[in-house]
Formats: C-alpha cells, structure tokens, sequence
C-alpha cells in the first residue's frame, strides 16, 4: 500500500479511529442550505480563547488591507462566552472601525465535548462549520488565526476567484498525509471558498476522513475529502501568495494545544516562538523580553515560554527551524514597516543559544539583503520598547 500508512492494517485502524471520531462529532453543529447568498465574502477565523492575544495583529493586518467586498469577519471562540472576552471583541472593533467584526462562542455542551477531546484540528473544524452557519455572503474565506496579510494580493486573488467559475481557491496545493500535489487539491487555510457548494454539505462531511483511494492511502484534511468525491479538476484552483505578501508559521495553535495537553512532551514546537512575536505585534511589546527571560532562566525540555503555566520542550528544534521562524518574523518586520528592535534580536539569540547553535551560524539563515539590513540596525540600535505599536496605529 502507498501514501500515509503503508500498512493495510494500520490503515484500517487509523480508518475506524477516524469514523468513530466523526461519530462522536457529527451532531455538534448544523445548519440549513444557503438559498440565496448575498454578494461578497465574510472572512472566518477560529480563535483560541488561551492565547487571546494573538488576534489583534492578525485582525489589524487584515483590516489594513481590506477591501470593498469583504463584508464582515466572523471570530468563533473556542469556549463558552466570558466579559473578557467580550472585552476583546470591543477593543477589536474599535481598534479595527473599518471591518464589520462579531465573535460567536461555543455553546455549552459544544465546549465540554471539545475540551474533553482536546484535538486541534477538532476545535478548527468546529469553529469554521459555526461559522459557516452563520454566513450568508456568496464566498468565504478560511482566515488562520496564526496568518498575518502583508499586502494587497489578497483582493486580487478574491477578484481573480470571483470572476472565475471555480468553487474553491486556495494559495497551494496539498501535499501530504498521502496526497500529491498532482492530486489539485487547495489547502485550506487561505482559502475562498464557494458559501452554497459547502452548505450543501453536512458540516461532518468538511471533517479529515481516512479513505483508500486506488491503493494508496490517504488521510484528507479538512475540505479536502469533499473536494476530491464533488469537485471536477476545474473547479479546485491555485493562486499562490509569497512570503512578503503572507506569514503563516502554520501549526502554531495546534502544537500550542499538544502542549497544553502533554506538558513538556518532546513534540514539534518549531512554531511556539511565534506565540510571543504574534503578542508583541498585538501591542504587549513587554511580550518578546519577557519571552527572552523566560529562555535564559529555563531549561530546554521545560519553558513556560508565555507565563501562563504552559510548559515547552524545545529539544526537538534545530537551527534551520530557527532560521525558519526568525525569517518569518523579521520578514513581517519589514512588510509591516516595524523599526528595527534589539528586543526581537536579543529573542533569536537567544532561541539559538537555547540549542546550542554555534556562534558562527546565529542570525546566518536565508535572509533577503532588506531582512538582514533591519537585523543589523536591530543588533546595533538601543531598545525599542514601543517598536510594536506601529501596527496598532494602522487606520
């Protein structure tokens, strides 16, 4: 057997694990076919309530660059409603007047069944689907909460889909878990997608299903099923978006969830250290030093990186990793016109220094000559402690 599991049995079990998860699953949210969508595109974002404060810089960079038909942004927290949390949406609305934002919670028997699974791709499933119920513009776009927009391509790929007769668009093809990307198949997150073609679905039926597919096994994510059994080839698309027109460290949330429920688990963690980056961006500038701290002072298996009782083990991180995410983060630096911050420096040193990363490979990764320019002025400038709040000042 090809693709994801090469055993026939383990295909099996992962299979039948898979089925009864949707079993359990399947009467947490409903809704009715939409008849008559109204035109333009809501954007939908799944919010996780332990880390609250990432959203501010996912929601400003998404209003800096809004555009005529993007009617409204729906937030769907994972949990029951709080006034904190309603105090967030108040403060996200003021500080974003140009977009029309509502948060929907969880309801309470929809919070204990998903706390009692604890399954990241569980509580993005749900979140989405809830707020699909709630749309009625012709498209929506699946917005990851850990995406930060840094350019107008947004609307221009939104124009290209809206003109076209195609029924999902998203900025890459799926490769993994058995899929190829000869299969044309769109990710999700990032993606505008057809209101009415997913409504006519029931929501279990957007969920990851395990299937055989000509002998090769295949473990399709969310969407992905229904793409690959209803859409003909033409109707999946590709428009692609580089890394100065998106970050998206991908899995941030999902591996923040897998430590939430194993404490100081070896696990991948190469995205954790865009949680207090995101933060920093939010406007809790305090976020990136106190992170920087928290390195110095721990111990590589066990950081409790936010301070919120959340403890990471970093020894599966490696230098490339590292890299990886300080390219991310300097690159929305620069997009975003954030002045250079020793702050933010001093955090990527640290992280290498938290691995052991030879002297002469710190800061050495695959920069652009813009990227290092702002590490060199970030290296040599006195600290910035208000270098975040540009992008709150964003109209």
């Amino acid at each position: 057997m090809k693709g994801k599991h090469k055993n026939p049995l383990k295909h099996l079990f992962a299979s039948v694990r898979g089925d009864r998860l949707r079993s359990k699953i399947s009467h947490m949210v409903d809704w009715e076919p939409l008849i008559d969508p109204e035109p333009g595109c809501t954007a939908i974002i799944g919010m996780c309530s332990r880390v609250p404060e990432v959203l501010a810089a996912n929601i400003r960079c998404l209003n800096k660059f809004r555009w005529p038909d993007l009617k409204r942004v729906l937030v769907v927290v994972d949990c029951e409603e709080t006034p904190n949390l309603r105090a967030i949406e108040a403060e996200t609305r003021t500080a974003c007047s140009g977009l029309r934002i509502e948060f929907i919670f969880y309801s309470p028997t929809q919070a204990a069944l998903a706390k009692s699974l604890d399954i990241s791709f569980v509580y993005s499933w749900l979140s989405w689907c809830i707020a699909l119920k709630c749309t009625n513009t012709k498209h929506v776009l699946i917005h990851d909460y850990d995406a930060l927009v840094l350019s107008p391509r947004l609307e221009e790929r939104y124009r290209t889909f809206a003109a076209s007769r195609a029924v999902v668009q998203g900025i890459a093809w799926y490769k993994s878990n058995g899929i190829e990307t000869e299969d044309h198949l769109a990710t999700t997150f990032e993606a505008f997608v057809d209101t009415k073609w997913l409504r006519s679905c029931h929501p279990v039926e957007l969920f990851n299903k395990v299937r055989n597919v000509g002998g090769r096994s295949i473990d399709f994510d969310t969407t992905l099923d229904i793409q690959h059994r209803l859409l003909t080839p033409e109707q999946r698309t590709m428009a692609p978006m580089n890394a100065d027109e998106l970050m998206h460290p991908s899995q941030m949330i999902c591996q923040y969830t897998m430590f939430r429920h194993s404490p100081s688990a070896e696990l991948p963690c190469f995205s954790i250290p865009m949680i207090p980056f995101f933060i920093y961006l939010s406007g809790r500038t305090s976020a990136i030093e106190d992170a920087t701290i928290a390195i110095k002072q721990g111990e590589i298996s066990d950081i409790d990186l936010l301070n919120d009782g959340t403890h990471f083990n970093f020894s599966k991180m490696d230098i490339p990793q590292v890299d990886w995410l300080l390219k991310q983060a300097v690159q929305a630096c620069v997009a975003l016109q954030i002045p250079p911050s020793r702050a933010i420096h001093e955090y990527g040193t640290a992280l290498y220094g938290l691995i052991g990363t030879p002297t002469q490979d710190v800061w050495r990764g695959d920069f652009t000559s813009k990227q290092r320019s702002w590490i060199q002025e970030a290296q040599n400038s006195s600290l910035l402690r208000d270098s975040g709040v540009r992008l709150l000042q964003v109209p």
